[in-house]
């Protein structure tokens, strides 16, 4: 089967998809979650349903494929109650959305331009329009015929009626009007030169997510735009976005409502001085999630010199970031109440003596705290002294609900490094009592049955255990006690989770 055939069956679907949809809408029209999979043009029908769900706060259009950007434009129009719209999984590297950046009325909706209805003046604007054999399905006399708007151009193409008499003629003539420049003009120097405004798109929104999607700036810039009151950004996963040195700038004055960005896995696309710039343009940022980032030592003073309300930081797989800085981040960071490093050191030794964190209402701490061993004829403190002001630190967490801990290192000498066990002074942490998770990355002492009894006890709400394998379990029965241990918290506790990775 060739392209256009495959592409014509594949539509023809999605049509039949839509018909049974618009039924359902219409059916409940007090439905505030919707999710499906479009392809090409949505058609008018399923617009219409869409514009009388009032009570519609979440959209997900996941996987659009063959995207259309005159379609999202009738999409947003027709939703005008979304707070949350996911675009995922795409591929828009090839669209950059400069019809949202242009204050050009839409005539192509549903019911906007009719039989007999007076359109003189009015400019509509297609980009990267439908193929023609989806412009003709589902269409009737009263909508523009979308043969006669040249949609095999991939360029920009603006269009207004010749005359006022001709809206009332079936095929509607249209005259091309020609662009004054062929390059898209910004919306932040075009806006300068516009006598009059006109609302958002998504004016409503507050959460936008376009995880795993490839996309340019314009594309973002030009989406951001119609989300004033944007305060969630989601780019997990994506690619091909190269943030210029004026985005951060340009994003504030689009959403200078935004709280929330998260990004992951764009190490080589986003570097410090991308984090430094938001936390400047964003003072009031409380979620940075930057795993897997180029996110570094820079972008952590920023956040703590800048960002006074962060409530949540991930980190994951940050390189470069220091030891101290990270007890400092915690001991003036009342406000956090996530901290996610995986990966990341916090040295015990860096630990400032007679000090406690400030973030006594943090909930989740995962991070590589690691104790080095005295040097030979070092005079520094004890093992055994450092690992009791890291659990000093942590009995102060009395909300922690999630603990994650690598560890485990050491630098010569026989005094292994951080072991949770009562005769390691386990029992210091006996205050977590909110505790329901616990991750140990690294074992270099077996957990034992009566470890695993005093955890059951003092941590009530203990449902998950995972323990990473470790020289533990080759140590001479380590790894049989600690399997051991395992049964008897399965046996005593049913129902929870234990994983050994």
């Amino acid at each position: 089967m060739n392209r256009p055939e495959c592409d014509r069956d594949t539509y023809s679907s999605f049509l039949l998809l839509a018909e049974g949809l618009v039924k359902v809408l219409r059916a409940n029209k007090n439905l505030e979650r919707l999710q499906f999979k479009p392809h090409g043009r949505i058609p008018s029908s399923l617009l219409k349903a869409l514009s009388q769900l009032d009570r519609l706060r979440l959209l997900s259009l996941n996987g659009w494929e063959d995207f259309q950007e005159y379609s999202l434009q009738l999409v947003l129009e027709s939703c005008s109650s979304l707070s949350h719209l996911s675009l995922g999984e795409n591929d828009f590297t090839r669209f950059t959305l400069e019809s949202f950046s242009d204050d050009y009325s839409t005539a192509v909706a549903s019911g906007a331009v009719g039989a007999g209805k007076k359109v003189d003046g009015v400019v509509v604007k297609l980009e990267r329009y439908d193929d023609p054999i989806k412009g003709r399905h589902g269409s009737s006399a009263r909508y523009v015929d979308q043969d006669l708007l040249d949609i095999h151009s991939k360029q920009p193409t603006l269009y207004r009626p010749s005359s006022p008499t001709s809206s009332t003629l079936p095929g509607l003539a249209l005259e091309r009007l020609r662009p004054q420049s062929d390059r898209p003009v910004p919306l932040y120097q075009y806006k300068s030169r516009q006598t009059s405004k006109t609302t958002a798109l998504g004016s409503g929104l507050q959460s936008l997510s376009l995880h795993q999607s490839g996309l340019r700036q314009d594309f973002l810039e030009n989406l951001t735009r119609q989300c004033p009151q944007l305060e969630h950004l989601s780019l997990l996963d994506g690619w091909g976005f190269y943030p210029s040195s004026r985005f951060a700038a340009i994003l504030s004055e689009s959403c200078p409502n935004l709280r929330r960005l998260e990004f992951r896995r764009q190490a080589l696309d986003l570097q410090d001085e991308f984090f430094v710039s938001l936390c400047a343009q964003f003072p009031g940022l409380q979620w940075i999630h930057a795993s897997k980032t180029g996110f570094s030592q820079a972008g952590l003073e920023a956040v703590r010199l800048s960002c006074h309300s962060i409530v949540s930081l991930n980190l994951d797989g940050a390189r470069g970031i220091q030891s101290p800085s990270l007890d400092l981040l915690l001991r003036t960071c009342g406000s956090l109440r996530s901290l996610r490093a995986e990966g990341v050191v916090l040295n015990g030794r860096d630990l400032v003596k007679d000090s406690r964190w400030a973030c006594r209402g943090l909930e989740a701490l995962v991070i590589e705290i690691e104790i080095w061993a005295t040097p030979t004829g070092g005079r520094s403190e004890s093992v055994e002294e450092v690992r009791g002001r890291v659990y000093d630190h942590l009995s102060g967490l009395t909300r922690l609900q999630v603990l994650g801990l690598g560890g485990g290192h050491r630098v010569g000498g026989s005094t292994p490094g951080v072991d949770l066990t009562l005769g390691s002074g386990l029992a210091k942490l006996a205050s977590l009592h909110c505790l329901e998770e616990l991750h140990i990355r690294s074992l270099f002492r077996a957990i034992e049955v009566r470890d695993m009894a005093w955890m059951v006890e003092s941590w009530p709400r203990f449902r998950r255990l995972e323990v990473g394998k470790s020289p533990a379990f080759a140590r001479n029965k380590g790894g049989d006690n600690t399997n051991k241990a395992v049964e008897w918290l399965a046996h005593s506790r049913p129902g929870i989770d234990i994983r050994i990775l």
